[in-house]
């Protein structure tokens, strides 16, 4: 069995990755930035919940899960565009140079 669900693993991926364009679309952008919309999309459904937009009953039926559901796609892809990550930049790729102070010479050199 453990060989037949890697086998249909290494399917799933290889058809993903025939879906995958080979050209700049406008998905491209987005789809550099998905980091920032996996490492932050966090505070704002923590953001929700401390404002109480979960408690509401009508979240719970057919029409509030529907909009829930664009509502965190809107969010998605917008915590995925570039201005996002010229925003938070810092926090998912700060500068090292601190860390590599007095040991740049290491790296240089050919051993």
């Amino acid at each position: 069995m453990t060989l037949v669900t890697f086998g249909c693993s290494t399917v799933l991926v290889v058809c993903f990755l025939a879906w995958v364009p080979g050209r700049r679309t406008w998905c491209t952008v987005l789809g550099a930035g998905t980091l920032y919309g996996f490492l932050l999309h966090g505070f704002v459904a923590q953001g929700a919940k401390y404002l109480g937009w979960y408690d509401p009953a009508w979240i719970r039926r057919p029409l509030g899960e529907i909009t829930v559901t664009l509502v965190a796609a809107a969010v998605m892809t917008a915590l995925c565009t570039p201005a996002v990550q010229r925003v938070f930049g810092w926090v998912t790729h700060p500068r090292m140079a601190y860390a590599l102070h007095g040991r740049e010479h290491r790296f240089g050199q050919n051993r």
